[in-house]
C-alpha cells in the first residue's frame, strides 16, 4: 500500500480511535483544523512536519511524520477527570506497545511503517483560573510516524 502523508495521519487518527477508550465511554479523536469544540476531552492529532531523510541515500524512500497528539479540553467533574487519565493512560499503553506499526481500516499491520512516541514533560492538568470546579487538560506527545514514501 503506497501512503502519501495526509492518508497516513488520517489512518493513525483511525487507528487511535479504535484502539483508545476507556470504561464507558466513546473517545473521539479529531484531526485538525477541525471545528469540533466540544465539552469535556477530545484527542486532537495535529500534523507538525512531513519530510524525507535526506541522508542516507536508502531514507529518500521514507517519509516521515511528525504528529502531535493531544489529550485536551476540560475535567468538569470527577467522571471528566476520570475519563482524561484513562484517555492519557490508554494512550501510554498504547503507543509504548512493541513494534506498533499503522494500520489499514480492518486493524492489519502497514508493512514497512512504524509508530515512535515522543512524551512531553510539562504537566498535564492545570486549574482553571476562572473556576475552581474545572480543571484544565492539555497532555502532549509528539508520535513519530514512518511510512515508505510515494
Amino acid at each position: 500500500m503506497r501512503l502519501n502523508s495526509f492518508d497516513a495521519l488520517n489512518a493513525f487518527a483511525k487507528q487511535l480511535e479504535r484502539h483508545i477508550g476507556g470504561e464507558g465511554f466513546h473517545t473521539k479523536v479529531v484531526v485538525t483544523p477541525s471545528s469540533v469544540n466540544e465539552n469535556g476531552v477530545v484527542i486532537k492529532v495535529t500534523l507538525l512536519k512531513t519530510f524525507i531523510q535526506p541522508e542516507p541515500p536508502a531514507g529518500r524512500f521514507t517519509r516521515t511524520l511528525r504528529v502531535r497528539v493531544s489529550v485536551a479540553g476540560t475535567a468538569e467533574s470527577m467522571t471528566g477527570l476520570k475519563q482524561a487519565t484513562e484517555e492519557i493512560e490508554a494512550i501510554d499503553n498504547y503507543l509504548l506497545s512493541a513494534n506498533l506499526r499503522l494500520e489499514n481500516e480492518d486493524g492489519s499491520a502497514i508493512p514497512n511503517t512504524r509508530l515512535l512516541q515522543k512524551l512531553n514533560q510539562e504537566d498535564s492538568f492545570v486549574d482553571n483560573p476562572d473556576s475552581i470546579a474545572v480543571q484544565d487538560v492539555q497532555d502532549d506527545r509528539i508520535v513519530i510516524i514512518t511510512f515508505t514514501a510515494e
